[in-house]
């Protein structure tokens, strides 16, 4: 196989890595570029694209410079992004608002709409099609100006190549499925939302263009170097844990998290949130809103000297404070819902440490946040479980947190199965859009041939010692929220 890399960008809400992937699909070095998020109220999350730009070209020539490879070897790009991000261009292709992200949620009374016009009880603030209503109602000054909307893949792809798209997993005005795009439909019609001021959709395997000659200025790379279609980051991270194929299940623990598996179709009984990963497969997804976002909260207000002398070996020195506390941590129980939840919880959710006492410290409190990110999942796959009738008996878990071993043995302990982690699972979502780029190119067959070639290297079996212990804290911690629910709404409303 000839020499060649893929430079591979994960978009989270933080911050971009770019990653070199050389053509056997093995990280050869990343960096990391951080930009703001904006919360000008309580509930609003927004982000300036300018910055998303911004970051990509200083990765890009910061991974080159510390590989020393040659821009010519790099073959492709392909982006995975956050998904269903509103970034509204005029007719000249300016920036009308700042990017509103998914972890938005002050679209309340648009959900309502939609519900109420739908006769559903499905959406809720944090919507995609509410948040455009939202911006049509409130911002009306805006959306009449709007020439064209694109999510934050588009807006890289139109970035490096001066063509508008939208891939199929972050189209949500399009499908190539008949029944879905009827659903599009009727909720765009309930919205009164104009679907021509959206791009046309491109396969996540597609070439959509090539890098123009001022990207290329910018980034550092080669003019003319092709750029996929790529995918949003839950289907990118399905296909690097090698989870791309039904009854595969991963967790994603990153700034937020879910436990998402493969189904051939959508159903209104099972699952909260949906995705199309190909023409023929759905992902289906329980989510959370806030998982390294709340331990790194946790980390920053418990820790925060330690950070500033460590730096990112803070990690390592977490992980070792956290196992010298006994699983269940003396019965403290944390809510990690920093930024509020997603259905059956609400936006109005926060984070609670339930039953602390003089007997725990600092160490407690990071585990127990821990513990309740497991606790939620646990939640979110008891439900699935139930609504389909599948029994989950292991998953694949990456993303950040799937690196801290402590982490995947109280997984594994909490949700009562097997626990698999493949090589390198915090560039999970870099190497899936990878994968999009090799198959574009003609280098794999298909998205069945990346599961082959990406195997688990270590896995966690649960411990049979702390079953109880965990199955009683979680009977106490599903009573947090239906107990304190009132006051979370008289509070945070």
């Amino acid at each position: 196989m000839e020499k060649g890399y893929v430079a591979s960008y994960d978009f989270g809400t933080s911050g971009v890595k770019a990653v070199l992937i050389d053509f056997n699909g093995f990280v050869i070095d990343f960096s990391t570029v951080s930009y703001s998020l904006i919360t000008p109220k309580l509930g609003w999350a927004e982000q300036n694209p300018s910055d998303f730009w911004e970051a990509v070209c200083e990765a890009t020539k910061q991974v080159v410079k510390k590989t020393s490879v040659n821009p010519i070897d790099i073959k492709a790009v392909v982006f995975s992004t956050q998904w269903k991000g509103i970034i509204p261009l005029d007719k000249d292709d300016n920036i009308l608002y700042n990017a509103i992200i998914w972890l938005d949620s002050r679209a309340a009374a648009q959900a309502d709409k939609l519900n109420k016009r739908l006769s559903v009880d499905i959406f809720c603030a944090y919507d995609y099609w509410a948040r455009l209503m939202w911006l049509k109602e409130e911002r009306p000054d805006i959306y009449g100006k709007t020439k064209c909307f694109l999510e934050v893949n588009g807006y890289l792809k139109f970035k490096a190549t001066g063509n508008k798209s939208t891939d199929l997993t972050n189209d949500f005005i399009h499908s190539a499925n008949e029944s879905i795009q009827k659903q599009y439909d009727a909720i765009l019609n309930a919205g009164e939302l104009n679907p021509d001021l959206f791009p046309p959709m491109v396969l996540p395997t597609e070439e959509v263009g090539k890098i123009s000659e001022k990207a290329a200025i910018e980034m550092g790379l080669s003019v003319g170097t092709p750029v996929y279609g790529g995918c949003g980051d839950i289907p990118a991270i399905a296909i690097g844990a090698g989870c791309s194929d039904f009854n595969k299940g991963h967790l994603y623990l990153g700034s937020s998290g879910w436990f998402c598996t493969v189904v051939p179709e959508r159903s209104d009984e099972v699952g909260e949130l949906y995705q199309s990963l190909s023409i023929d497969k759905e992902l289906l997804g329980l989510g959370m809103q806030s998982v390294g976002m709340s331990f790194n909260w946790a980390i920053n207000q418990l820790y925060h000297v330690e950070k500033e002398i460590l730096g990112s070996e803070i990690y390592n020195f977490i992980n070792k404070q956290v196992e010298t506390v006994e699983p269940g941590c003396n019965n403290l129980v944390a809510t990690p819902w920093i930024h509020g939840e997603r259905p059956p919880l609400s936006s109005n959710a926060k984070c609670v440490f339930f039953n602390l006492t003089n007997m725990h410290d600092r160490r407690h409190m990071v585990r127990a946040i821990m513990e309740g990110v497991c606790f939620t999942l646990k939640w979110k796959l008891i439900e699935y479980q139930k609504a389909s009738g599948n029994c989950v008996n292991s998953v694949r878990a990456v993303g950040g947190g799937a690196c801290s071993d402590p982490w995947m043995q109280m997984m594994a302990d909490i949700l009562n199965i097997t626990v698999e982690i493949p090589l390198n699972p915090q560039h999970a979502g870099a190497i899936g859009a990878a994968y999009c780029a090799f198959i574009g190119m003609g280098l794999v067959d298909d998205f069945t041939a990346a599961d082959e070639k990406i195997i688990a290297v270590k896995r966690f079996q649960p411990r049979n010692e702390y079953h109880q212990v965990y199955s009683k804290l979680f009977e106490i911690f599903k009573q947090i929220y239906p107990r304190m629910k009132d006051l979370f709404e008289v509070l945070n409303s």
